[in-house]
């Protein structure tokens, strides 16, 4: 084997430099070479590099040979991927194998203790009774150890015999896990997760991965249900390709405690075999075509309240069930059809199915998108476009059971519409749409009324301005220090004397940069205040009723009505709907709209490494404060009183600034002297943040007052307090009341919160772990992110 060494007198050191294959650098205080060993001895600050690897240490024996480096002493490896620290090292520069003894690795994101830590290759650690943690302080806070650790880096890290400590003290065993530092899916157990509450005693789940192959995974779960039992969870994930995917999950309880009626958590003396299950796919077929489908079902519809923590994601509303639908889009228009089949959860029997209920079944839909008939420039006939959709639906109950009213009905609808664009007069934009809005309906089960139809027309005209109104200029620059007087750096007030540092345990002083600074930066916002001032006209006429009598007066209340598209548009605004009654009567209207924002400008700072950043994309808008007014009136009402013409008023008005939030809506109904208000007001300290809200509805019976305080309070950077109170005034008893305490020490590696929550049906205290195991990523004990 062929080699060189150069010794060459240096400030006091010897160094030295020897090809073997590839070239190895020795620093060091004093260098011997043991010629029948062929070997060299560098003593004293030795410092070896061999490509883009580094070793440290005080002593280091290197063989000619078998390539073999021995390091002794406060020894220090730096590679491409990571950090090593250790009191003994063993490197082979031939095959790049890497031993340390009492070692310890360091990661950006993870940190391993180990009594001893091979390097097998580029991408694989093995360590020997190991600890693994995220923690800066670490092992003082929380770790996992194992007697025996594999790592891939930037992958993941399994351990054999995991024990998992906290402060030291261990509280949990686990035979096997696997702690994700990678992208990719693996195959084993995940972390488990754990709740607790006092009535039904502990929940305890332990996940297990199965990583089938790169387009199927499964998550099997065998869980403990406190009290209720044994149980678990399964989730059976599939990608059949391109945005092609489905899913199946389950939960399933051999519950101990479940009866009919009962309400305790006592034991009811037999088990309950209950599940909930739910299926969802979505396919998409080019860039036109797609199918969705979601549903869910149960054997019990009390597995909401009772397993509320895993349910509370999957209903929405006060139906179990789904549908689907698929949908046919092109740049003319857009097909969708659609359908539905759910379970009324509103019934008295948990395992009932109301078979009265209504469903949509199915439900067809067709919007035609807005063409150009044609356009000119004579004023007045500036540009007309023709649009508009199309609607069939069914409804049906399962089992025919009509009493009061019609529940079964095929509903045919449309509404095409004429937009003309008339033109300019000055500064003022005036517009015009018209609308032949009609329904059809056939009653399968009616023998003489079979059918109702009701049509209108409905025209709206619009005259509009925008003013608009610039202050100042946003910009930023740099300008010499010597030009910006410095005595009103000093007078800046300091918010804080200390700034926090991820990278450091604790904080550190602050320092007032701008001083060193040879320029400083000035940043200048700038101002539009944009009006916008709108006359509209609404104008319904020969709307027609013909059909069912019975069902004529069956729409005019909310229950009679399949949805809101029943209701007689002279009407639909006396309906209680939320959207109806705030709209403006269609019959003979006009409505002023004033509405007023404040837009602030303010310049980005460029980087010219960042995709689509430069030179666009140059600038940030915010509202930081709106005030809008609308109000109606009614013309052709028997009584001509003013204030009996007058619509509803509607003003909403708030304020974003960096620390105050504000904002205000009210609706008020000059008619039967309604409110509608929602008030809230948030104010952030440094530390702190109060926050209170308002709600009043006088269309509800009782009338809907109620009122939230609520807040934070840092008291440290290690622990912060929070509360939430909801007082029902009408009533005049509180129905939610929630306290919160988190602490978060400054090694950024777990979490502890711990809340009391009590509202009108039940009392609850809950205990949340949350361990950050890799990026930040705070993974809940209880199976909960943060």
């Amino acid at each position: 084997m062929l080699f060189s060494a150069n010794f060459t007198t240096l400030n006091a050191r010897e160094a030295f430099q020897f090809s073997l294959g590839d070239k190895v650098h020795v620093l060091s205080d004093k260098a011997f070479r043991k010629t029948r060993e062929d070997k060299f001895e560098a003593v004293g600050n030795v410092i070896v590099t061999h490509k883009n690897n580094a070793i440290y240490g005080e002593k280091a024996t290197l063989s000619f040979k078998s390539g073999d480096t021995d390091v002794i002493g406060n020894v220090r490896y730096i590679g491409p991927t990571m950090t090593l620290y250790g009191s003994e090292l063993h490197y082979n520069i031939n095959t790049n194998f890497l031993r340390v003894k009492n070692a310890r690795v360091l990661s950006d994101n993870y940190v391993v203790l180990g009594k001893e830590i091979s390097r097998i290759n580029d991408n694989e650690i093995t360590a020997v009774e190991a600890e693994y943690t995220t923690c800066r302080d670490c092992p003082e806070s929380w770790s996992i150890y194992g007697q025996r650790v594999h790592i891939t880096v930037g992958e993941y890290v399994r351990i054999w015999n995991a024990f998992i400590k906290v402060k030291g003290v261990v509280i949990m065993y686990i035979p096997y896990i696997i702690l994700p530092i990678k992208k990719n899916r693996e195959s084993g157990l995940l972390f488990p997760s754990f709740g607790f509450e006092f009535e039904k005693g502990m929940r305890f789940q332990q996940p297990w991965y199965w990583a089938i192959n790169d387009s199927i995974d499964m998550t099997i779960t065998p869980s403990v249900w406190g009290t209720r039992g044994i149980g678990g969870e399964l989730e059976y994930r599939q990608m059949l390709g391109d945005m092609k995917w489905f899913e199946l999950d389950g939960l399933f309880a051999n519950d101990r405690v479940y009866e009919i009626g009962k309400r305790n958590e006592e034991l009811s003396g037999y088990h309950s075999q209950r599940y909930f299950g739910s299926y969802e796919h979505h396919f998409n077929f080019g860039h036109n075509l797609s199918n969705h489908v979601s549903f869910n079902q149960v054997n019990d519809m009390d597995m909401v309240r009772d397993f509320e923590f895993y349910t509370k994601d999957k209903i929405l509303g006060s139906e179990y069930g789904g549908g689907g639908f698929i949908n046919w889009t092109t740049k003319h228009f857009d097909v969708n059809i659609e359908g539905d089949f759910n379970r009324n959860q509103l019934v008295p029997n948990p395992k009932a199915f109301d078979h009265d209920y209504v469903q949509v079944l199915p439900e067809l839909d067709v919007n035609l998108s807005p063409f150009e008939l044609f356009s000119t420039n004579v004023p007045g006939f500036r540009k007309f476009t023709f649009g508009g959709e199309a609607n069939f639906t069914v409804f049906r109950q399962n089992h025919f059971n009509e009493q009061s009213y019609i529940r079964n009905a095929y509903r045919t609808s449309g509404s095409p519409t004429i937009d003309w664009y008339i033109g300019d007069i000055g500064a003022v934009q005036v517009k015009t749409r018209s609308t032949y809005d009609f329904q059809y309906y056939r009653f399968p089960y009616e023998v003489t009324e079979s059918f109702y139809k009701k049509s209108a027309y409905i025209q709206e005209t619009e005259f509009s301005i925008e003013l608009e109104k610039i202050f100042g200029l946003a910009f930023e620059e740099q300008v010499p220090i010597e030009s910006v007087d410095l005595n009103l750096l000093k007078e800046r007030k300091v918010k804080k004397n200390t700034v926090d540092n991820p990278d450091v345990v604790g904080t550190l002083p602050k320092f007032e940069s701008a001083y060193s600074q040879e320029k400083i930066t000035i940043v200048r916002n700038s101002y539009k205040h944009a009006q916008n001032i709108k006359l509209k006209h609404y104008l319904l006429s020969n709307e027609k009723v013909i059909g069912n009598e019975g069902f004529k007066t069956q729409v005019l209340t909310n229950e009679g009505q399949f949805d809101a598209t029943d209701a007689l548009k002279e009407e639909q605004h006396k309906i209680n709907r939320a959207q109806s009654r705030t709209g403006i009567p269609l019959k003979n209207t006009i409505e002023f709209q004033w509405n007023n924002s404040v837009i602030r400008k303010s310049s980005r700072r460029i980087s010219p490494f960042i995709d689509l950043r430069y030179p666009r994309d140059n600038f940030v808008y915010k509202r930081v404060s709106y005030f809008n007014v609308s109000q109606g009136y009614e013309f052709g009402l028997e009584e001509e009183d003013f204030e009996n013409s007058l619509t509803r008023l509607h003003v909403n008005t708030g304020v974003d600034l960096e620390k105050v939030h504000l904002s205000a809506s009210e609706y008020y109904f000059y008619a039967t002297d309604e409110h509608l208000i929602n008030l809230s007001a948030e104010y952030r300290f440094t530390q702190a943040s109060l926050r209170t809200s308002f709600i009043y509805d006088s269309f509800t019976t009782p009338v809907d007052k109620q009122i939230l305080f609520g807040g934070t309070l840092g008291l440290s950077d290690l622990l912060s307090f929070s509360a939430e109170y909801i007082y029902d005034i009408e009533d005049q008893r509180e129905t939610k009341t929630e306290y919160g305490v988190l602490y978060s020490p400054y090694n950024n590696c777990w979490k502890l919160d711990l809340k009391y929550s009590k509202n009108l049906v039940d009392k609850r205290i809950s205990f949340n772990f949350l361990i950050n195991f890799n990026e930040n990523s705070f993974t809940s004990l209880s199976g909960l992110n943060e």
